[in-house]
C-alpha cells in the first residue's frame, strides 16, 4: 500500500489580486486559500505539510498583514485534522515549506505532541525567519508563530529524499529557501507541490511573477520558474500551487489521493 494525500482547506484571504500575482487591475480582487497536506504514508507515519493560519490572527497579525491579506474564512488545523478523524498527537512529522504566518500559524495546537520535536524547515528560511523577527524586519514571518514552546527543528539544505516516493527540494524564491515536495503517487502519477514559489497555475502557464512587493526583484522567480519547468518535464508530474483557490478546491473534492 502506499501513501495517501489529503488537501486540507484552512479558509481563504480575499485581497486585490495584483499582490498575488502581477496584473494592471489594481480592483480585480482574488480568493486565496490557506492550504496544508495531510500524508498518510505507510513508513514514515502521519506527515503534514503547513499548518495555515492562527485563529487568533486579528490579536497576533501586524496591521500590515490584516490590511493587505486579509482573512475572510478560517478554519485552523485541529479541526481539519478532527475532519480526517485525527488529532494533532496523530501527527509524526511536520514539513514546513516556509515559516510566513500562513503557514506557521498553526504550530501551536502541537505544542506537547510528538510532532513539535519534529519540524522540518529550510535552514535558509529558518535563519531568515529570525533575522527578520529579532531585526525589527519581520515582514510575513511572527516570532510567537513559529518559536513554539518545546519546538525542535530539523533543517535542510540541499534536496532530501525522505522515502522512495517522497523527496524534499528547495527552492531559492519567495523566501531564501522554500521546500517543495515530489510525492510518487500509485494511481495519480507524481505530484509537485511549489508552495508559495508559484501561487498560481495562472502564474505557472504565463509566467507571471508575483505582484506587490513581495519580492525587490522578480530575477528569482524566473530562475524558480525554469526549474520547476524542468522537473515537470522530468517526472511527468502534476503541479500543486500554493495559493490557487480553484485547483484548491477541486483537489479538496477528490478526497483521498493515492
Amino acid at each position: 500500500m502506499g501513501m495517501k494525500i489529503s488537501v486540507l482547506y484552512l479558509g481563504k484571504m480575499e485581497f486585490p489580486k495584483f499582490r498575488l500575482v502581477d496584473c494592471p487591475d489594481q480592483e480585480e480582487m482574488v480568493a486565496s486559500p490557506a492550504v496544508a497536506l495531510l500524508i498518510q504514508h505507510p513508513t514514515l507515519g502521519n506527515i503534514l505539510y503547513d499548518t495555515g493560519n492562527c485563529e487568533d490572527f486579528s490579536q497576533v497579525y501586524t496591521p500590515e498583514m490584516l490590511h493587505d491579506y486579509p482573512i475572510t474564512e478560517m478554519v485552523n488545523i485541529k479541526q481539519a485534522l478532527a475532519a480526517k478523524g485525527l488529532t494533532p498527537e496523530d501527527i509524526d512529522l511536520i514539513i514546513l515549506s516556509h515559516l510566513h504566518f500562513d503557514h506557521a500559524g498553526g504550530l501551536k495546537h502541537f505544542v506537547g505532541t510528538k510532532a513539535i520535536q519534529k519540524v522540518m524547515v529550510s535552514e535558509a528560511d529558518l535563519k531568515n525567519a529570525y533575522w527578520s523577527v529579532m531585526t525589527g524586519n519581520g515582514g510575513a514571518y511572527i516570532r510567537s508563530l513559529f518559536d513554539v514552546e518545546g519546538i525542535r527543528f530539523q533543517t535542510i539544505n540541499q534536496d532530501t529524499q525522505l522515502a522512495d516516493d517522497l523527496t524534499l527540494f528547495l527552492q531559492e524564491a519567495h523566501t531564501p529557501g522554500v521546500i517543495g515536495m515530489l510525492l510518487k503517487t500509485e494511481h495519480h502519477g507524481t505530484i509537485l507541490t511549489t508552495s508559495d514559489a508559484l501561487y498560481t497555475a495562472e502564474s505557472y502557464e504565463k509566467a507571471i511573477p508575483p505582484g506587490g512587493t513581495i519580492n525587490k526583484t522578480t530575477d528569482e522567480f524566473f530562475d524558480n520558474l525554469k526549474k520547476i519547468q524542468q522537473m515537470q518535464k522530468e517526472y511527468n508530474a502534476t503541479l500543486l500551487f500554493g495559493h490557487d483557490y480553484d485547483q484548491i478546491m477541486d483537489w479538496v473534492s477528490k478526497g483521498v489521493i493515492d
